[in-house]
């Protein structure tokens, strides 16, 4: 059993589990790009193996292409490109892989989550309408993002052969200690392959960690409703009653129930709480090594689309820009959501009816309020929190890296 895990939440899921999970389109797609076995087998461990092991060929191959091309600045950053591209995803494989028990619990953990408010969401639709409009945001979002990766392929696998047919180029690693002359048409086959593979897995992985801070922002916005609402009944029940003697015994029968509601909504917020912590724990060095590849993607990509010569790099270039961007958004804007959501439950708090509640109502008021107040915030690598400032600040630095190679090639 894996260490802080209970054996039942880290037991691998098995197809008609991934068919009922909210996490179902995620899921199966990193079953897709063999990463997530449904069920294990040593078949699809072998399938997963061989994606690995034509990851490592790609940095090997990246490795003498930049070797052999070194000192052309324009032939160096197309090879970055696709090198830093690829191998994000291969690495997410072998940070998946070992730890594939953390994203079974992160599975079960997100439909405990979903249950544990479901019988307030049936019960009004507001909330019904918060949680299901998250699910569809989180489908929309995750289709959407993957048809922009393979709209990419159109653009970059067949391009060589488009625009110069004659010299028999690769898509990627151009291999220049045999001017492309071996094995032509098995390069060409494999670095496509190695490419879809690769950026599929990657785009997967941050899409499933993205539909998890959606789904957790949605219950955190539940349950600052539940608290704001907490007021409701008091009202309503006080103005039934109009014998002085049967308002004293409402009152308190009201004061009972508003606590036991606030107890829930304690009990939620902490298990929200609990489950962002791991979250975070799963995500973080998924997240720092994304964010380290993505700035180094967007740096070269910029320059080849700025300097190059090439109408088709440029294309290229262009049309990939918004991928490796995109992949920081999705953490940032993620991460924002559910620290903005944790910052409305204090608000809610106060919005509620505390001021004529009970005494001991008040006291687990304000420990709710106190550990609101809290901020709520997931970093990476436990380092480097993850906001929309932060995105600002990436994006930035990728332009800083930019421009020092700008200055380097007009030298």
């Amino acid at each position: 059993m894996v260490r802080g895990l209970p054996e039942d939440m880290g037991q691998p899921l098995s197809w008609a589990d991934s068919g009922q999970s909210i996490l179902k389109l995620n899921i199966r797609h990193l079953w897709f790009c063999g990463a997530w076995p449904l069920p294990g087998s040593w078949m699809f461990n072998m399938y997963g193996a061989f994606i690995l092991v034509l990851g490592i060929w790609n940095a090997v191959e990246s490795l003498l292409s930049l070797y052999f091309c070194w000192g052309d600045m324009d032939e160096m950053t197309m090879v970055f490109i696709s090198t830093f591209t690829n191998a994000c995803g291969t690495v997410k494989m072998v940070f998946f892989m070992p730890n594939r028990r953390h994203y079974y619990a992160l599975a079960r953990h997100v439909e405990k989550l979903a249950s544990m408010q479901s019988e307030f969401c049936s019960a009004d639709p507001v909330l019904a309408d918060i949680w299901q409009g998250s699910q569809r945001r989180a489908s929309r979002l995750t289709l959407g993002l993957l048809f922009l990766m393979f709209s990419q392929y159109p653009v970059w696998f067949p391009m060589p052969i488009i625009a110069q047919p004659e010299d028999r180029r690769l898509p990627f690693a151009q291999h220049g200690w045999d001017n492309n002359t071996n094995y032509y048409e098995l390069s060409y086959v494999v670095q496509c392959v190695l490419s879809t593979f690769a950026t599929q897995l990657s785009n997967g992985v941050d899409l499933l960690f993205a539909t998890v801070m959606i789904l957790t922002a949605a219950q955190m916005q539940i349950l600052t409703v539940r608290i704001a609402s907490l007021k409701t009944e008091y009202t309503e029940v006080k103005l039934e009653k109009g014998l002085s003697v049967m308002a004293y015994q409402t009152q308190n029968t009201c004061d009972d129930k508003m606590y036991e509601k606030l107890c829930q909504c304690i009990g939620n917020h902490q298990k929200i709480l609990r489950f962002v912590k791991q979250l975070e724990k799963t995500m973080s060095s998924i997240a720092i090594m994304q964010f380290c590849f993505s700035v180094l993607s967007i740096c070269v990509t910029l320059f080849q689309a700025t300097y190059s010569t090439d109408f088709s790099s440029v294309l290229k270039c262009a049309c990939y820009l918004p991928v490796p961007t995109g992949q920081i958004f999705l953490y940032c804007w993620g991460a924002h959501n559910i620290t903005e959501q944790a910052e409305a439950v204090t608000l809610a708090a106060y919005s509620c009816s505390w001021l004529g509640a009970s005494p001991r109502f008040k006291r687990a008021l304000r420990i709710l309020m106190c550990r609101a107040q809290k901020p709520l915030v997931l970093t990476a690598a436990h380092l480097y929190p993850m906001s929309r400032e932060a995105f600002v600040s990436v994006v930035n630095a990728s332009y800083s890296f930019y421009a020092l190679l700008g200055q380097m090639n007009r030298r």
